[in-house]
């Protein structure tokens, strides 16, 4: 993971000094993500969004397997326990 998480960073800021790759990473993420040896899944649709200083995106993660069955406390824990979460400007 910490190899894909590199490989990101580095595609982030080959965009931050490239415009014309920042649009082709945000119309056709699929395709530069493969340029940048990151294929993606057949059947696994991607979107880019970026945030600005006056919009942040947050990224709901899918429910665990089996989270009907867990209780609030499981499901705190699984989706990472942010209850303290606070945005500071």
């Amino acid at each position: 993971m910490t190899e894909q998480k590199n490989q990101l960073a580095s595609l982030f800021a080959a965009c931050w000094k490239d415009e014309a790759l920042k649009a082709r990473f945000m119309s056709d993420p699929k395709a530069v993500l493969a340029e940048y040896d990151m294929p993606v899944p057949e059947g696994m649709d991607v979107k880019v969004v970026e945030n600005a200083d006056d919009c942040l995106h947050i990224t709901m993660p899918a429910p665990p397997s089996g989270h009907m069955d867990l209780s609030d406390d499981e499901l705190s824990n699984a989706a990472g326990g942010l209850g303290g979460l606070a945005f500071a400007n």
